[in-house]
């Protein structure tokens, strides 16, 4: 049983449209995706500046256009997942790899949501940052250093020894200080234009809910391991509540690498940029079949 992983925000970098095995297929899609959102979004992917890329309210159509273009390009080689699951934005993708929605309304979807969460920061501009080798007891301590100077709370459950946080600017960069303090482990501050899966985001959850609930939404092909329970949801209604969930909750992706393996997957593909998702599927995975797109070669 394979399992496609799709990336989230993080992973974008000039050039990733580029990659794609199949490009007219690739330019074709984008072309669909520019059409939408009244810009060409193939330039801002393929010949823009990094910042602009990284504003969330581009990156997140950007991320889902490249994504959902190696579906297609895999598809055209006859692969396809029997389960998925995706990270963050990349659970959009998960979903639109599994019919619940088309392409076109996947791709406002995204847009919006980079929007308004681009708003819900525009008075208090927030970060995120990856800490590396902490046990709880330092995580906490260095968590409640960050606080004295903000809002700063895990934000994504990544692995045994990596957890994301996310926050307020100040707070976040006290905990990155904090760990180097200590002398264990390391903090490294993530390419993110806001404090995604935080409290601060949870005004922009009741205006997410709004636009989710005015896109047709069908039942998944195929599993689709979610974010915020790391459970398998085939009601639509139910998929909505756990797309605006997840706008203010932790992702769980421990918990989602062993839904998947308790569903019987045994080769994972990581569907986008990067590789991020392979590094901690073969964590979760020791000695599993766990690749990326990006580093196969394809004839």
């Amino acid at each position: 049983m394979i399992a496609f992983l799709f990336p989230g925000q993080g992973s974008q970098y000039v050039g990733m449209a580029g990659k794609v095995i199949d490009p007219i297929l690739s330019r074709r899609l984008f072309g669909q995706a520019s059409d939408v959102l009244g810009l060409d979004l193939w330039n801002l992917v393929e010949a823009g500046d990094e910042a602009a890329l990284t504003r969330t309210e581009n990156t997140q159509p950007a991320l889902f256009a490249t994504e959902m273009a190696w579906v297609e390009a895999l598809a055209s080689r006859g692969m396809s997942c029997d389960v998925a699951a995706g990270h963050s934005l990349g659970e959009f993708s998960a979903l639109c790899c599994a019919g619940v929605f088309t392409f076109e309304d996947g791709i406002r979807l995204v847009r919006q949501r980079g929007e308004i969460m681009a708003r819900a920061v525009s008075g208090s501009p927030g970060t995120m940052a990856a800490v590396v080798g902490l046990d709880d007891n330092d995580l906490q301590c260095v968590l409640a250093e960050g606080r004295r100077s903000g809002i700063v709370e895990v934000a994504n459950y990544n692995a045994s020894d990596q957890t994301v946080v996310s926050g307020e600017m100040a707070a976040v960069d006290r905990v990155v200080g904090a760990v180097k303090e200590i002398g264990r482990g390391r903090a490294i501050k993530l390419r993110v234009g806001a404090p995604f899966h935080s409290s601060i985001m949870a005004g922009g959850a009741a205006e997410f809910e709004a636009i989710v609930h005015d896109i047709p939404f069908s039942r998944p092909r195929f599993p689709v391991v979610n974010n915020v329970a790391a459970l398998s949801e085939d009601d639509p209604e139910a998929i909505r509540e756990c797309l605006v969930a997840q706008f203010k909750s932790p992702v769980q992706w421990v918990r989602t690498m062993e839904a998947l393996q308790s569903m019987g997957a045994s080769e994972y593909l990581e569907v986008g940029p990067k590789g991020v998702l392979t590094a901690l599927g073969r964590k979760a995975v020791p000695g599993g079949n766990v690749r990326a797109v990006e580093d196969e070669i394809w004839q």
